[in-house]
């Protein structure tokens, strides 16, 4: 059955680490697959000033932040901003360890210093330079952020998550993590944005690789893992795809003949 939403994750699903964006055979069956009449929804750690550029192709809409911020083409569909407490309370964590924060609103992301792990993060959105100046980054801390972004290993998560109450970290990349409200993941950004428009879980499918993916990929009703996916991913998939570099994305959607 044609799926009436699809999400695709982007690094590692539609763009291959190693590249710069998506390649030409997969945006010509994401075309395709829009023609069909299937919404084309990004979902991502990314916020919305990171998302893809696709010349002649329009995505209908993304969940941002993992699934914390979503939108469509008439705007704002879910919003769901980490409390204001933890996130003062891991900027200063955060200086106690040496760390800086990257704070995303919905329009400006930010961090207070800089730090070679998270510039390296940053460059797979291609967005490297990131440090901003102390009233910038106030006036972020101050407004709804939605994600925050630290370099760090697991080991640290406990240190760096200490006094919040209200969080949880997200790792897809073995030197950074993404931290997001604990009611905030793309599988329940996923949920939400599909009882706005009166769908349920099996009108969409899923594309992912990581960790961060994992939710979601249960959840839809097709969830397809690439074949660059780590074995947990691959494993509650209900099927594996080529890897991104070869263009698994547009392999998957002919295997099921939604193109």
């Amino acid at each position: 059955m044609q799926p009436q939403i699809v999400f695709f994750d982007i690094d590692g699903t539609l763009i291959d680490f190693d590249a710069s964006g998506i390649r030409p055979a997969v945006v010509d069956a994401l075309k395709r697959l829009q023609e069909k009449g299937t919404k084309l929804f990004l979902a991502s750690g990314r916020p919305p000033i990171l998302l893809p550029k696709v010349e002649d192709l329009c995505f209908d809409g993304a969940l941002c932040f993992n699934g914390a911020y979503g939108f469509d083409q008439s705007g704002t569909v879910i919003s769901a901003p980490i409390p204001k407490s933890d996130v003062k309370q891991m900027v200063r964590n955060g200086e106690q360890m040496g760390l800086p924060m990257l704070l995303a609103g919905a329009e400006t992301i930010g961090s207070n210093f800089y730090q070679k792990n998270l510039e390296d993060y940053m460059r797979f959105a291609d967005y490297p330079h990131h440090v901003v100046d102390r009233d910038t980054f106030g006036r972020l801390m101050a407004g709804d952020v939605y994600q925050i972004m630290a370099g760090t290993t697991a080991d640290q998560d406990a240190a760096l998550l200490a006094g919040t109450s209200n969080v949880n970290p997200l790792r897809w990349w073995d030197r950074a993590c993404d931290i997001v409200g604990k009611e905030s993941d793309k599988a329940l950004g996923a949920e939400k944005l599909l009882a706005a428009y009166g769908l349920t879980r099996d009108d969409c499918a899923a594309f992912g690789d990581g960790g961060n993916d994992k939710g979601l990929i249960a959840f839809a009703g097709t969830g397809v893992a690439m074949g660059n996916a780590s074995e947990a991913v691959k494993a509650i998939a209900d099927y594996v795809t080529a890897p991104c570099a070869a263009d698994g994305v547009a392999a998957a959607l002919a295997h099921f003949g939604w193109i």
